[in-house]
């Protein structure tokens, strides 16, 4: 059987598996995404304590792993680093994962979207300003799975975009130039011009926002995130329920 020893791993998720196991879906620097069976997980031997312990989510671990189907055996799982999410920037963690859950081939290394998780964690855990964290990150991560936006210039004519100008967002084709006031979702040239500089002011992090959930709409499909769900749950007030 193909066999890794202690490769450096994402935990993304956990799921019960039969009587006393475990699925552990991980996140490696060299593998990709996959998913391992953690045997015995939920039994009271000692080494499955210290696997417990060391498969939480966000849990960086050193792990090692046989199997050449698509479902590996977790043959170890050391602890190395924690990531502590708290409140708000919970949610935040829980959506990113559910993104490479949804959106990574199993078995597809990226080691850029890697070092991009881990950094996207590390502002997390510091209490960065969330919507930027998060629009950094999934800019990044479309960046890497090849549907970067070119927010300069326009789809087709190659027309740079202009600060007084607006346009249009598709997301087969790219932006195209509209009038002001135009029907639909229409981004100003001014925020366009910020984003492709890296510059966030707080229209320009709106328009972000905007322009991510539009993009990744068309990769995830109609399935609803289910992180994202939570997080409207979590944040809504229970007068706000009983309207």
């Amino acid at each position: 059987m193909n066999r890794v020893d202690g490769a450096p791993c994402f935990v993304l998720h956990l799921r019960p598996y039969r009587d006393t196991s475990a699925l552990v879906e991980l996140f490696s620097l060299e593998h990709g995404r996959f998913t391992c069976v953690a045997k015995g997980l939920r039994g009271s031997g000692r080494s499955r304590q210290q696997w417990r312990a060391a498969l939480q989510v966000f849990n960086l671990v050193s792990a090692s792993w046989q199997g050449r189907g698509e479902l590996k055996s977790l043959l170890d799982a050391q602890h190395q680093q924690s990531y502590s999410l708290k409140g708000r920037a919970l949610y935040c963690g829980l959506y990113i994962n559910e993104l490479l859950e949804r959106l990574l081939y199993r078995h597809d290394p990226h080691a850029d979207v890697f070092l991009n998780y881990t950094h996207c964690l590390s502002q997390l855990e510091l209490n960065a300003p969330l919507e930027l964290t998060l629009r950094r990150f999934e800019f990044s991560l479309l960046e890497s799975l090849g549907y970067g936006l070119n927010l300069s210039h326009c789809a087709h004519s190659n027309e740079p975009v202009t600060k007084a100008g607006y346009y249009r967002f598709d997301r087969d084709e790219g932006f195209f130039p509209v009038q002001k006031g135009a029907p639909g979702l229409v981004f100003s040239g001014a925020d366009l011009l910020q984003l492709a500089a890296d510059e966030f002011s707080a229209d320009a992090l709106l328009a972000a926002k905007k322009l991510s959930r539009q993009v990744l709409q068309g990769l995830l499909g109609d399935k609803p995130l289910q992180s994202r769900a939570l997080f409207a749950t979590a944040t809504t007030s229970p007068q706000d329920l009983r309207k």
